[in-house]
C-alpha cells in the first residue's frame, strides 16, 4: 500500500458511513459509472486518481476514513477543493479550513462524457449525440485556429 493509500480505521462509523453517501453520490455525479461490480467506475476512478481500486472501495464501503493524503490525491478529479473533502471526511471543521484559507481544486479538464452527465444527459443516445456534436465543434474550432494562425504567418511573411 502506497503511502497516500493508507485509511483510518478510527473515527465514528456514521462519519464514514456519511461520507461514503457523499462520495457515492460525487462519482455518479461526475461520470462514473457505479450502477454495478463490474460497471468500471470505482476503477476508472481509481485510475484518474492515482489510487487503489481497494481504497475507493474501502471508502465506498465506509469501512475506512481517507487520508488527507489519499483526499488531496482524489480532489482534482472529484472537482472539489481539499478544504471540503477534509470537512466532508470529517478530519477537519469548515472553521479550520477557512483559518488556513481553502484554495479551490486545480481544475481537471472534463471530457465531454463528464460533461454530459453534468448537464444531465444519461441516455446513451443522447451521450453519443452530445460526444459527436461537441467533438465537431471542437475540431471546428480547432481548424479555425489553424486557419487563423497560416493567415498571421503568410501575412507577416513577405
Amino acid at each position: 500500500m502506497r503511502r497516500n493509500e493508507r485509511e483510518r480505521t478510527d473515527g465514528p462509523r456514521d462519519a464514514r458511513e456519511s461520507f461514503a453517501a457523499w462520495f457515492r453520490e460525487r462519482l455518479t455525479h461526475i461520470g462514473y459509472d457505479l450502477t454495478g461490480p463490474r460497471s468500471g467506475g470505482k476503477t476508472k476512478f481509481a485510475e484518474d486518481a492515482g489510487v487503489s481500486h481497494a481504497a475507493v472501495s474501502r471508502i465506498l464501503g465506509a469501512k475506512a476514513t481517507p487520508t488527507p493524503d489519499l483526499l488531496a490525491s482524489m480532489a482534482p478529479v472529484l472537482r472539489v477543493s481539499l478544504g471540503e473533502l477534509l470537512v466532508r471526511a470529517g478530519i477537519a471543521t469548515e472553521e479550520q479550513i477557512e483559518r488556513v484559507g481553502n484554495r479551490a481544486a486545480v481544475d481537471m479538464p472534463l471530457t465531454v462524457e463528464q460533461a454530459a452527465a453534468l448537464l444531465g444527459i444519461s441516455d446513451p443516445q443522447s451521450v453519443a449525440m452530445f460526444v459527436t456534436f461537441v467533438t465537431g465543434l471542437q475540431q471546428q474550432e480547432a481548424q479555425r485556429k489553424t486557419d487563423t494562425d497560416r493567415q498571421g504567418t503568410t501575412g507577416t511573411e513577405r
